[in-house]
């Protein structure tokens, strides 16, 4: 029986994010899926004038429809991982019922578990300046390297600075502002990942979102990281981070 796993990346992020980590998975006998979110829209430079019409509920819609093509391909529901707001977005879809197990990974919060500390302000401090919601921003490259790259060798910042993509921002607003998720329509497995050393989305707040979790239907389960930061999904120590995914979607996998 076919294993479908949807990954979800982050916010400036593409689909190539999961690309440290999605070979474990595949090894492991799971068919990943990673797709970049409104690839036309979100680019590396001059992003077109549409992009700002966009909001964190088409972002959300747009992994829904994702969610319904692999369960109508294999039929069954898939699991899905999302690192940062893709671990916001795959909330959303445990809300929605649409997948059969969840991991968010160093997640973006709902409203009533968000925590907003100096290190998070810093790391975002151009769009904090900004704060027009009806253009696109990027991550500022001090901040990026600062908030999301604090563990990763430095050789590699510019790199994979390079990489980064605009959102919009109305977006970026969304999730400043917050979202309501109703906890009590957790009826999956779910997997909360915290980094001790996470500058963007702080362990204390993602602790916040473990402990929301653990009062659902299916109590959600918590994992934290000292010695990680946000870019978990690819810096030193993210081959164990892997391993224990691994382990606990095999642990909780329906008719396990």
């Amino acid at each position: 029986m076919t294993r479908n796993l949807l990954m979800i990346h982050g916010i400036g992020c593409g689909g190539e994010v999961w690309d440290r980590m999605k070979p474990g998975f595949e090894a492991a006998g799971w068919t990943c899926t990673s797709p970049t979110l409104f690839p036309e829209q979100r680019v590396r430079d001059n992003p077109p004038a549409s992009l700002p019409d966009l909001g964190l509920d088409d972002y959300v819609e747009a992994m829904a429809d994702e969610v319904r093509l692999l369960e109508g391909e294999a039929g069954e529901k898939p699991a899905v991982i999302g690192h940062s707001m893709g671990g916001l977005i795959a909330q959303c879809l445990v809300e929605k019922g649409l997948v059969s197990q969840a991991v968010f990974l160093t997640p973006a919060q709902p409203r009533d578990c968000s925590s907003v500390t100096l290190s998070v302000a810093y790391t975002f401090l151009n769009i904090l300046i900004g704060r027009d919601r009806s253009k696109a921003y990027k991550v500022w490259e001090s901040g990026f390297r600062f908030g999301v790259l604090n563990k990763v060798p430095r050789r590699r910042h510019a790199e994979i600075y390079a990489n980064a993509l605009y959102d919009s921002g109305k977006v970026y607003g969304d999730i400043a502002d917050g979202i309501e998720i109703d906890e009590t329509l957790f009826t999956v497995p779910t997997l909360t990942i915290a980094a001790g050393a996470d500058r963007a989305t702080p362990a204390r707040a993602v602790r916040k979102v473990g402990e929301k979790y653990a009062r659902s239907p299916v109590s959600g389960d918590f994992i934290e990281y000292q010695d990680n930061a946000h870019w978990i999904v690819d810096e030193p120590g993210t081959d164990k981070v892997v391993s224990d995914i691994l382990s606990w979607l095999d642990r909780t996998r329906p008719g396990a």
